[in-house]
């Protein structure tokens, strides 16, 4: 398969499915309708970028083109990394 006919077949892809997607979002979204859609398609980019690094998150961010810490960062966002500071531990609250 060439590159071109590569990027056709994405586009068909965003064309066809995109609109369901939107719909979808924009449903349930409240105003955040690209935030939505945005986080759909950027959760399965970067585990495919990581998967395809080995899980090195160096690699996948030179492979996306962005720096190590936007990547962690988007990974945080999107729940695939724990909260910065809590060691992969959820902070547990007591009242008194």
């Amino acid at each position: 398969m060439s590159a071109g006919s590569s990027t056709e077949s994405f586009d068909e892809l965003v064309t066809s499915t995109l609109p369901s997607i939107v719909s979808e979002a924009a449903a349930t979204a409240g105003g955040r309708l690209h935030r939505s859609v945005m986080a759909r398609v950027e959760l399965p980019l970067l585990r495919h970028a990581l998967e395809l690094c080995g899980g090195n998150q160096l690699k996948a961010a030179k492979l996306l083109g962005i720096n190590r810490n936007t990547l962690r960062k988007r990974l945080r966002l999107l729940g695939l990394l724990p909260v910065a500071g809590t060691n992969g531990v959820k902070a547990v609250t007591r009242s008194t």
